[in-house]
Order: C-alpha cells, then structure tokens, then sequence
C-alpha cells in the first residue's frame, strides 16, 4: 500500500495536479506490483514555499518543480524502483508537459505493522 504524497507550486493548475496522481499510480502498477485499487494520495499545491536548489547533482530545476514522496512497504528491489522512477518520468511528462528535470522522487520504506487502514486496526498483522 503505498502512500503518495504529491507537493507542487501553484505554477500547476488542478488538471495537471490530477494527471500527475494518476501518472504515478499507473507507474506504481506497472512497475512495482501496485494493485489498480490500492490508491491512496495526498496531492497538494503550496503557496511557494517548496525549497530546493536549482542544480543540485547538475540537475537544472525551475519553478516546475515538484515533489513526490511515496511511503511503502518494504521489498522492492533497486531495479524495480529504477523502473518506477523512469516511468513516473515518462508518464508525467507525457500528460503534464512537466519536464523530468523537475521531479523529485523519493521513496520511504516501513513494514507491515506500521499501517491501519481504518477502525484502529492493523491489517496487515491479521
């Protein structure tokens, strides 16, 4: 069950907001084995306050950027993720127009015990 977190600048209108969360959903479901239902997002615009370094790693950024933060359980391995993130890339540029450039990715990982789905309860634990 990933958790997404999508934080971007009012630069994005609530279109391209809702591209961007199906963008990564299709990519969480063709790369790393995210179920079609499993969808769970937090989607954000801020007021201009995502902080970031415009070259960081030589990497160009401008005020297109945004972040996307996906919190998960445990277990997928570094290519699946290399996958994820170059998909997320594709699809996002493909119906967005936001440039690859300006995605930053970042992945959480925790275990089982660490979700409840709803009623206080841990369903994962059985």
């Amino acid at each position: 069950m990933p958790l997404v977190r999508i934080d971007a600048l009012p630069t994005h209108d609530d279109k391209t907001l809702v591209a961007l969360g199906d963008a990564v959903h299709q990519a969480m479901t063709e790369t790393i084995d995210v179920p079609h239902d499993d969808f769970f997002q937090i989607i954000t615009r801020t007021d201009g306050h995502l902080r970031y370094d415009p070259a960081y790693l030589g990497i160009r950024r401008d005020d297109g950027v945004v972040f996307i933060s996906l919190t998960m359980r445990v277990g997928r391995t570094y290519e699946k993720k290399k996958a994820l993130y170059a998909r997320i890339a594709e699809l996002v540029s493909q119906r967005t127009g936001i440039e690859p450039r300006n995605l930053l990715i970042c992945v959480t990982e925790n275990h089982e015990a660490d979700w409840s789905f709803g009623g206080g309860v841990a369903q994962y634990l059985g």
